[in-house]
C-alpha cells in the first residue's frame, strides 16, 4: 500500500535536477518541487497545529503551486478540497457549507470571493514561519482528497478518495499506457477535475516531466505539440475537436501516446485523431471519479460501437438487473465494477452512497449489456433514460445514430415532459463546419438506423452547446426555447 507523495522523496534524492514541472514561465526540478512541498507542510502545521484529518479547501490558478499545495496537504495527513474557479459564488458557498473545511486558502486574484468568510491568502500562508518538529503523517487508508462532480445532471456531490485508491493504481496505469520516467506529459486541462489531476499526480510519482498550461487554449497546446518534445497528451474529446480546428492540416508526429476520457468520443473523431497523431497510440478509457480506471481500448481496435474495451488489471465487470441478479448476455442492466480502487463514498450523502455500492460491487448508473463475444457495450445512463409511450429509449443510442450524418457537429437527445407521450424525444444539434442542417434529410437518414419511436419528435439547432468546466456538455442547461405568441 502507498500514499500520495511518498515516491517524491526518493525521486528528489536520487534525481534532484530532473525536471518535475515545466510551464511557459520556466522549469521546476524535483528537488525544488519537494522542498516547496515541505515548506508548505511546515506552514500548514503552524496554521492548523495538527493537520491529521483536517480539511483544507483552496482556490488557486492552474499552476505548479496548485500541485505543491495539494500534495503538501494530502501527504501529511490532511484532506485537500480543490475549488473550481468557474463556480458561481453561490455554488462556491454551497460547497464550502457542505465540506466545512477547517482552513480555506486562496490566491489574491480570487480574494473578492472570500471577503465574507474566514480564509487566508496563499501569500499570507507563505509569509508565516514554518512549525518546528513533526508535521503529520498519512496512512494508506486515510482520505486525502474530496473532489466535487461537475454537475452535468444535478447538484455536485463531494466524492471521497483514500490514498491507496490512487497511489496503488499509478503503477497499473503506467503499465497499461506504457508510461516512462523519460516521458514529457502534457495535461492541458483544469487540475480541479480528477481526470487531469490524476494524470498530473501520476506523472510526478513515476518521475516524468509534467507540462502544465494556465488554461486550455487550442492554439497554444497545438504549438507545444509542434515545438516541444511532448510524448504523452491527456485530453477530453472536446479538446481534440478544438485542436483539430486549429492545426491547419498539420500533424503531430512526435507524440507517442494520447489518452482520452471524461465523455463519449465520437467514432469519426477517434479515427481522425489517429491521422493527426500518426505515431501515437490513441487510447480511450472508461472510468469515473467514484470508480477510477475501469477499462481501456486502443481506438484502432475493431470493437462494436459502445464497447468499453479491456478491464484494467484487478477490475471485474458484471451486469445486474434492478433486482440485483446477473442478467443474461444481450440483456440490458446496470454495469457494476469490482475494483480495489473505488471511492469511500459521497460526503454527507449516505443514501446516495448506498446507491453506488452492492456488497463488493459498485456502479455509477451506466446501463450496458454483454454481447455473445464477451464485450461490454454501454447503452446510456439510467438517469438519462427516456420512457416515451411506455417504451425505454436510451438517448446515447439515438445520439450515436444522429452523429453518423456528416452535417452534424454535436448532438444531445433528451426527454421532455409531454401530456400524450409522458416524455417526448427531442434533439439539440449543432452543424459541422460549412454544413447546413436539413432536418428532413437527417430524419430520413435516421430511418436507416432506428425504429420510428426512438426518433426525435422535435429538433432544435444551436449555435453552440453549454459546457461544464471539465469539457462535458451541460445537459441540464439545455431547455426547449420558449415560443413567442
Amino acid at each position: 500500500m502507498a500514499c500520495i507523495g511518498e515516491k517524491l522523496i526518493q525521486i528528489a534524492e536520487d534525481n534532484p535536477g530532473r525536471i518535475a514541472i515545466e510551464t511557459k514561465e520556466g522549469i521546476i526540478s524535483y528537488r525544488d518541487f519537494y522542498q516547496s512541498i515541505q515548506s508548505l507542510q511546515g506552514k500548514l502545521a503552524k496554521k492548523l497545529s495538527d493537520i491529521k484529518g483536517k480539511r483544507v479547501g483552496f482556490l488557486l490558478p492552474n499552476s505548479p503551486r496548485w500541485l505543491e499545495l495539494f500534495i503538501a496537504i494530502s501527504s501529511c495527513g490532511g484532506i485537500a478540497i480543490p475549488f473550481d474557479p468557474k463556480w458561481k459564488l453561490a455554488q462556491l458557498y454551497d460547497v464550502i457549507g457542505d465540506a466545512e473545511p477547517d482552513l480555506i486558502i486562496y490566491d489574491s486574484i480570487f480574494g473578492d470571493r472570500f471577503e465574507k468568510m474566514e480564509a487566508v491568502s496563499i501569500s499570507e500562508l507563505e509569509a508565516n514561519a514554518p512549525a518546528d518538529g513533526k508535521q503529520g503523517h498519512a496512512d494508506d487508508h486515510d482520505p486525502f482528497y474530496i473532489g466535487y462532480t461537475s454537475g452535468t445532471t444535478g447538484r455536485p456531490k463531494g466524492f471521497i478518495r483514500s490514498h491507496a485508491s490512487w497511489a496503488d493504481c499509478f503503477s497499473v496505469g503506467q503499465e497499461v499506457f506504457s508510461l516512462y520516467e523519460a516521458d514529457r506529459i502534457l495535461c492541458p486541462g483544469p487540475l480541479v477535475h480528477s481526470h487531469f489531476l490524476y494524470a498530473a499526480v501520476q506523472s510526478l510519482h513515476i518521475g516524468a516531466t509534467l507540462y502544465l498550461t494556465d488554461t486550455f487554449e487550442a492554439g497554444e497546446v497545438w504549438g507545444l505539440l509542434q515545438k516541444s518534445d511532448i510524448t504523452v497528451l491527456y485530453i477530453v474529446p472536446t479538446m481534440f475537436e478544438a485542436l483539430n480546428r486549429v492545426r491547419k492540416g498539420e500533424t503531430a508526429p512526435t507524440l507517442q501516446a494520447l489518452i482520452s476520457s471524461g465523455a463519449k468520443w465520437a467514432e469519426p473523431s477517434k479515427q481522425e485523431a489517429v491521422q493527426v497523431f500518426p505515431n501515437a497510440s490513441v487510447h480511450e478509457f472508461y472510468g469515473a471519479s467514484e470508480l477510477s480506471f475501469v477499462s481501456y481500448r486502443n481506438v484502432e481496435e475493431a470493437l462494436p460501437d459502445g464497447a468499453i474495451g479491456t478491464p484494467f488489471p484487478e477490475v471485474e465487470l458484471a451486469i445486474f438487473s434492478n433486482e440485483g441478479k446477473r442478467v443474461q448476455k444481450g440483456e440490458v442492466g446496470s454495469l457494476f465494477v469490482k475494483s480495489p480502487w473505488t471511492f469511500d463514498g459521497y460526503l454527507n450523502l449516505p443514501e446516495e452512497t448506498e446507491k453506488v455500492f452492492a456488497g463488493d460491487w459498485a456502479t455509477v448508473g451506466d446501463l450496458a449489456f454483454e454481447n455473445e463475444a464477451g464485450h461490454f457495450i454501454l447503452v446510456g445512463r439510467k438517469q438519462n433514460m427516456i420512457i416515451s409511450g411506455g417504451l425505454n429509449i436510451y438517448p446515447e443510442e439515438v445520439e450515436q445514430a444522429i452523429r453518423k450524418h456528416t452535417a452534424i457537429e454535436e448532438v444531445v437527445v433528451k426527454g421532455v415532459a409531454d401530456d400524450y407521450w409522458r416524455e417526448k424525444v427531442v434533439a439539440f444539434v449543432t452543424a459541422a463546419k460549412d454544413e447546413s442542417l436539413m432536418i428532413e434529410e437527417i430524419k430520413a437518414h435516421l430511418a436507416d438506423f432506428l425504429p420510428k419511436y426512438k426518433c426525435p419528435k422535435e429538433w432544435y439547432e444551436l449555435e453552440a452547446f453549454p459546457y461544464t468546466s471539465s469539457g462535458k456538455i451541460a445537459r441540464k442547461k439545455l431547455q426547449i426555447p420558449l415560443r413567442s405568441e
